[in-house]
């Protein structure tokens, strides 16, 4: 024989591999028998019979003779009666060397008996499982760090290989058989399991427990045995892998001598092992509840052989239960929220007339579904699932059959075994979790339930209060009474019963839309013609270089329309409107609703073939376009006018005109695309247009200023808001064009608008003895007071001669009070801590009177030890209360509260501080070197904050501004009303190099005085060769740093701060450092001048300096050619602006479009589903109200609204607009209860015409309103 023919059977991707080869030596498949998807779709693919297993597989392959029957991958006995449609034979592919391992998981017993072989054999299927001769053999070798996954990779690999021998043998019919000696035979059975459910006795040697965990390390595949565990704290962990641990530590088998992310080192009875991937049952990280020095223990004898009694008496039930669990649905049960936190139980007692059945027939009603899975409690086990799955069935069939099969089912589930624990983490293909909703009999919640109903004493209801609220709960009782109430009546369908209650009907129907509202039924085009009269000479329009009044665009829209009512045009005559973006759009668009028509849009930029349907479809008999337009129309009959050329215009009246139109009229007709693809003409009248502008009035502020920037094509009737909802309102309107509409930003645009402040900031610089000492300080204070700077900073340093001539920041702020007359004087930093408070506010309020009302504390807590000599009860770890506790103080003696203070003998005098400052308020700096949570503090205590980069970077600090900010508002401040000032080391000068090479010097003298920034540096510093042992930068001894190598560090780091770090370089380099500041918020930068620069270069660098403080505050002219949306919105100082989230997530992504949207006063977002996540990442950005809308054409724009917050998951689609009714209706058009599923329907004012021409469409959308006689509501097919 030189080919066969066969018969397949297998459920591995290996029959694939194997059946490839058989077929391409010639060879014929006769038919395959799988369940397994993949193969059926391969096999179906090659065009072969397929069939699945079954006891009457027999008879489904009927007549089917081959030669050979192969069986690869086959877990399944195989009947007699097909063993013998093969007439020479059947073979069977084993992964494991018989006779040695026989039966199922071969390779996994294996390892586990810490083989150091394995193979896999070929056999014919005779007499017993496992039993018939060996034809084809493969054995390889096994290493200490095999595990399940990789013995079964290997075990594949050696069937391939092996395949093409027996293939030869097969095809010659000379077969090399070898009969097994059966003496040598270890049989394993698919019921077998590791001794004790897998638990790890830490008696036993590190190989034995290697061994163990290696066997069950299947990686991401299905695990069929168990997955190893361990004992912490009274909870069961699982164990992913594990490693030999090399200590010299001896301690009891069990000790925890490490526990961290990387894994837990324990005690063996030989050593020690690494357990790596601590998990729990729900497959989340768990190694934190195993500590170091804690003893996990190990089962006793009698013990271990109880529980594996014990799981063996529920392992023959796993794969029932498999085969459920991989079935179930998952269950969305109305108004429960997602799991956030651990759950919190109470509890509620319900009518003991109402069984388990009858709430489980309740919830598939309430879901709506004709199968609902849910969990049935069991007796909490720490190696054995606490639940079961049931399955409701109910659907047609009465009430009381479902009932009676459904209490069946629960029986069943409360005689039977549970299954382990861990079967559902080794299963991939389970997908369901534990359900929302339990029921049973255990006396008490089942843990990870939101809903658990007990019949152990009456029926009881345990619910999860961190998911559903008690309103909810009550309401969910109402509904199932109502069900059982009607379920009385056994003899109606489960779907039929009643689960609304009268209150919850009346909500949905009458509260919740209660949305009358007076509105103004003016036509669009009145509605602006009203507003014309109001704001005539006021900006109406803007496009690019062009712009209007209202009066003009007006004027210039009446004209038109007086022509277009001479070719004909009168109420409800459809108009085709053919242009780009441009004046004329908005011209022709109002000129056809004056005339009294509706316009047709007709994008130029949409293909031929979809304009020439709407033209045709619309039989509009008028097209308005414009002259280089007309080309590009063909096939149609309809009069052209064109809007820049025709001479008819130029001489029209521009007086209103009187069309007659009515708010039952048209005002537009737009074509939108069904789920059919063909596009449908939506006709929307003027008062549903009149209806929607009132709608907007209740959700869009605005005011005489306000200025919203249109970006929406016209074919999408969201332009509706953007261009004639603007007009009627008095809005500026800026319209992008067709090709500057999706464009974010063309490029860097600076952001003056925002302002920056600058300072001078002293903090040590030596000019020798005598007056000359503070002669710098002093000229530049001179200089910064006429040059337009805020404030100058002087600072408190004590015990060292960096430094050294500011002990005193009051000493020094008194001689720049004396020296100024408009800057503030400000102490950078007055160490709190080591002093008295009133004597802080008596030095204050004397530089306060001095200036009159200039004076400005930054206060920090001191971090040099030796400085507390001066106060040595405050000396760290007390400095930082200290600091915050004098603050405290502070505010009340500035504002002459009288606050007592201990005399010697321990009495109190209360004080008030002399003298009176001038400033009502002590403004106050906490200065704060980088920790995040003292940005916290500063912003709870509602105080300014200074800070520099030292040791962290500006991206560091932009985060650090965002938690500030959030703390000022969470304390009840506005953070427009507070400043960052950030501290830069600054030195400008004409050549950026020349600025390098005299800052280089002395800044690298100044970092070589602070030890903690050399150690910063070095750690960064990618050629430094970290000290063995040193684990971070604090734990450096710099002693140990050579002087090259120390020079080298100081060098990387001056580069780092002239880069990055300071105001370094030119004016434009320092005009490109401010703008990259104030767009993280920073308010302030406090320059400081004084770090061993010659003091005549430093006076000179300043009028650089100062030039940058002029320049960063000028508004810069955008380009006149910039049309993208982020120059739009500077340039016109927009308001306003409607977005689809897509497009809103493309301007957080650019910067400039991003720190633009900070202008805006509200942000309009529509047309998708937005998420919670772009919506921080727009709160990041801008101030504005970000209004969420929905609605589909045919209801005119949006219905609803909602405004975003943080954290909400998908925003809401909101609540109805005015005279707008929202249902969440069924089939039969009754309400569903709050939070069901159904399908939402819109009614009210906003309901439009219908589909033009399209009268059974028209009827199917658009059906008569359940809750308003005469009335339509239209169907938006959404659930």
């Amino acid at each position: 024989m030189t080919t066969f023919s066969s018969l397949i059977i297998g459920d591995g991707s290996l029959l694939i591999q194997c059946a490839e080869r058989l077929l391409a030596k010639g060879n014929t498949i006769a038919a395959v028998v799988s369940q397994n998807p993949e193969i059926i779709d391969w096999a179906k693919g090659r065009d072969l019979v397929v069939q699945e297993p079954g006891n009457d597989l027999a008879s489904r392959l009927g007549d089917i003779k081959v030669d050979w029957l192969l069986s690869i991958s086959n877990l399944s006995l195989i009947p007699d009666a097909v063993l013998e449609k093969a007439t020479l034979g059947a073979v069977n592919f084993h992964d494991g060397p018989l006779p040695r391992y026989a039966g199922l998981n071969a390779p996994l017993w294996a390892l586990m008996a810490k083989e150091r072989q394995h193979g896999i054999s070929w056999h014919m299927i005779e007499g017993g499982v496992d039993e018939g001769d060996v034809i084809e053999q493969r054995l390889f070798d096994l290493t200490d760090h095999d595990t399940a996954l990789s013995i079964n990779t290997s075990c594949y690999a050696a069937a391939i290989e092996s395949f093409d021998a027996v293939l030869e043998q097969l095809e010659s019919g000379n077969l090399k058989r070898v009969k097994q000696d059966l003496s040598q035979r270890n049989y394993c059975a698919g019921t077998d399991r590791p001794a004790a459910a897998a638990r790890i006795d830490f008696s036993k040697s590190t190989e034995d427990i290697l061994a163990l965990v290696r066997g069950l390390e299947h990686g991401d595949y299905r695990n069929p045995l168990a997955c190893p565990k361990i004992s912490a704290g009274g909870d069961i962990l699982l164990v992913t892998s594990a490693e030999t641990a090399l200590t010299d530590e001896k301690a009891e088998p069990g000790t925890v001598f490490d526990s961290n992310v990387s894994g837990l080192i324990v005690a063996t009875g030989n050593g020690a092992i690494k357990l790596l991937g601590v998990k729990n049952f729900e497959g989340n990280t768990a190694f934190e509840r195993v500590k170091q020095g804690d003893v996990l223990q190990s089962l006793s004898e009698n013990a271990a052989k109880a529980l594996s009694e014990e799981m063996a008496s529920c392992v023959k039930d796993e794969n029932k239960w498999l085969k459920k669990l991989k079935a179930m649905n998952a269950l969305e049960m109305p108004l429960v929220g997602p799991k956030k936190s651990e759950p919190q139980y109470a509890s509620v007692k319900i009518d003991d007339a109402i069984d388990l059945a009858t709430v489980g027939l309740f919830i598939a009603r309430l879901t709506e579904q004709n199968q609902v899975d849910l969990a049935y409690a069991k007796p909490d086990h720490a190696y054995l699932s606490s639940w079961v799955p049931v399955r409701v069935v109910a659907g047609l069939e009465p009430v009381s059959n479902a009932h009676a099969c459904f209490d069946k089912v629960l029986k069943e589930a409360a005689a039977a075994n549970s299954f382990a624990r861990d079967l559902i983490i080794r299963e991939p293909e389970i997908t369901a979790k534990m359900p929302v909703l339990a029921l049973g009999n255990s006396g008490k919640a089942l843990t990870g339930t939101a809903l658990s109903f007990d019949a152990t004493d009456g029926l009881v209801l345990f619910y999860d209060t961190t998911r559903i609220s008690k309103d909810a709960v009550d309401l969910l009782i109402r509904r199932l009474q109502l069900f059982a109430d009607e379920a009385k009546d056994g003899e109606k369908p489960v779907n039929a019963l009643s689960i609304l209650p009268d209150a919850e009907h009346s909500l949905i129907v009458q509260k919740w839309n209660d949305t009358a509202t007076e509105i103004d039924l003016s036509c669009v085009h009145r509605q602006f013609e009203a507003q014309v009269k109001r704001t005539p000479e006021k900006t109406a329009v803007v496009f690019e270089g062009q712009s209007l009044s209202y009066a003009e665009l007006n004027a210039q829209a009446n004209r038109v329309a007086h022509v277009l009512a001479e070719m004909g045009v009168k109420p409800d005559t459809l108009v085709g409107l053919y242009m780009e973006r441009s004046m004329d759009l908005l011209v022709g668009a109002l000129a056809i609703q004056k005339a009294g028509g509706a316009y047709v849009p007709l994008d130029p930029s949409y293909p031929a073939d979809r304009i020439s349907h709407y033209i045709n479809d619309s039989g509009a008999p008028v097209i308005l376009t414009r002259s280089a337009d007309v080309g590009n129309l063909s096939g149609h009959s309809a009069s052209v006018l064109e809007i820049d050329t025709d001479k008819r215009i130029k001489t029209a009246n521009t007086g209103n005109i009187d069309s007659g139109v009515t708010d039952q009229n048209l005002a537009y007709m737009i074509y939108t695309s069904g789920s059919t693809g063909v596009p449908k003409g939506v006709m929307v009248e003027h008062g549903n247009v009149a209806n929607f502008f009132a709608g907007m009035d209740q959700r869009i502020s605005h005011d005489d200023n306000s200025v919203w920037l249109a970006v929406t094509s016209l074919s999408f009737d969201i332009s509706v808001l953007e261009l004639f909802y603007t007009l009627a309102r008095g809005f500026k309107l800026v319209i992008s064009g067709d090709e500057s509409r999706s464009l974010v930003s063309s490029g860097r645009i600076q952001t003056t608008d925002l302002g920056m402040d600058f300072s001078l900031f002293f903090w040590g610089n030596d000019d020798g003895p005598g007056p000359k000492k503070y002669q710098m300080l002093l000229d530049g204070a001179r200089f910064a007071d006429e040059n337009g700077f805020c404030a100058v900073w002087t600072p408190e340093r004590h015990f060292h001669a960096f430094g050294g001539p500011y002990p005193n920041p009051a000493l020094t702020g008194a001689a720049v009070a004396a020296v100024t007359k408009n800057i503030g004087v400000r102490s950078g930093s007055c160490v709190a801590p080591l002093h008295h408070p009133a004597r802080i506010a008596e030095e204050w309020a004397v530089i306060d009177n001095l200036t009159n009302g200039r004076a400005g504390l930054g206060i920090a807590a001191g971090w040099q030890p030796d400085d507390f000599v001066l106060r040595p009860e405050n000396t760290p770890p007390n400095n930082k209360t200290a600091m915050y506790d004098t603050i405290k103080v502070l505010r009340k003696l500035w504002v002459g509260e009288a606050v007592e203070f201990p005399r010697q003998d321990g009495s109190m005098h209360a004080v008030v501080t002399q003298p009176r400052p001038v400033s009502k308020k002590l403004p106050i700096w906490v200065t704060i070197a980088g920790n995040p949570q003292t940005w916290i503090e500063a912003g709870e205590l509602g105080a300014n904050v200074l800070t520099h980069l030292l040791g962290q970077s500006i991206e560091e600090v932009e985060g650090k501004i965002k938690l500030y900010h959030d703390a000022l508002r969470k304390a009840g401040h506005e953070p427009a009303d507070f400043t960052v000032t950030l501290m830069l080391h600054s030195y400008v000068n004409d050549d950026r190099e020349k600025a390098r090479e005299i800052a280089r010097g002395p800044m690298k003298e100044y970092m070589a005085s602070a030890a903690g920034l050399i150690k910063k540096s070095a750690w960064d510093f990618p050629a430094f060769k970290r000290p063995k042992g040193v684990e971070n930068s604090f734990e450096l001894n710099l002693s140990l740093v050579e002087p090259d190598e120390l020079d080298a560090i100081l060098e990387f780091a001056f580069e780092r701060y002239f880069e990055d770090s300071g105001l370094f370089g030119t004016v434009e380099d320092c005009l490109d450092r401010v703008e990259q500041l104030k767009r993280i918020g920073v308010d302030e930068v406090a320059c400081l001048i004084d770090y061993g620069i010659a003091p005549d270069v430093v006076l000179e660098g300043l009028k650089p300096l100062a030039k940058v403080l002029q320049l960063a505050n000028k508004t810069e002219e955008i380009d006149p050619n910039d049309f993208s949306i982020a120059a739009q919105i500077m340039r016109h100082k927009v308001t306003h602006m409607q977005s689809t989230p897509s497009m809103a997530r493309m301007l957080a992504m650019n910067e400039e479009a991003g720190h633009a949207l900070r202008r805006l006063d509200q942000l309009i977002i529509g047309g998708e589903a937005l998420s919670a996540s772009l919506v921080s990442e727009l709160k990041e950005l801008t101030k504005a109200p970000i209004e969420n809308m929905y609605g589909p054409t045919e209801t005119t724009i949006w219905s609803s609204s909602e405004t975003a917050n943080i954290g909400q998951g998908l925003v809401n689609i909101g609540r109805p607009i005015a005279n707008t009714q929202m249902y969440v209706l069924n089939d039969t058009l009754d309400p569903v209860p709050v939070g069901a599923v159904g399908e939402l329907y819109i009614g009210g004012r906003g309901v439009t015409r219908g589909y033009w021409q399209r009268p059974e469409l028209t009827a199917e959308r658009f059906v008569d309103h359940p809750f308003a006689r005469g009335a339509k509501i239209y169907r938006t097919g959404v659930l």
